[in-house]
């Protein structure tokens, strides 16, 4: 009986090894969105990491912490506070996904850039600040203890 317990146990413990090891796998945007930040804004008509009802998807969604939504009169905003969440080795500590009425979409990541290793490796990332389409555009701006890269372009098929 003792050896069936045993084993038991050590079931327990590798099935709660194996789960806190899954959940605490950082998710690396770089594969979604290197595309998008680093060489053309324009690249998709969509969002990333959104399904076609603007639904955030699944691979994102556990990784969420917080989510806030605001629509004022010239813009709608969703900012998702994140955790574990990564981009070329940096912490992405929020993604925000922006409709504005003038018909651009904007996704833009909030980078913790407070430690010098941090700041290197920012600087590193080729963002393409020349975009090719127009209408189209990446800015990079400090806001409070966060760097922001935003990326935006004209949405598509806005005469329908």
């Amino acid at each position: 009986m003792n050896n069936n317990l045993s084993i038991f146990g050590l079931g327990v413990i590798g099935s709660l090894t194996v789960a806190s090891a899954t959940a605490n796998t950082a998710l690396d945007l770089t594969p979604m969105l290197q595309d998008r930040f680093e060489k053309n804004c324009a690249v998709r008509d969509e969002y990333d990491l959104h399904d076609k009802n603007q639904e955030i998807q699944s691979i994102l969604k556990k990784y969420i912490i917080k989510e806030e939504f605001e629509e004022q009169q010239a813009y709608a905003t969703t900012v998702f506070t994140l955790k574990n969440t990564t981009y070329s080795g940096l912490v992405v500590k929020k993604i925000e996904f922006a409709w504005g009425r003038s018909h651009t979409l904007s996704e833009i990541l909030y980078f913790d850039l407070s430690t010098p290793s941090a700041k290197q490796q920012f600087h590193k990332i080729g963002w393409n600040k020349k975009q090719i389409v127009a209408d189209a555009g990446l800015v990079i701006t400090k806001q409070g203890k966060l760097t922001t890269v935003q990326c935006y372009w004209p949405e598509k098929n806005t005469a329908e």
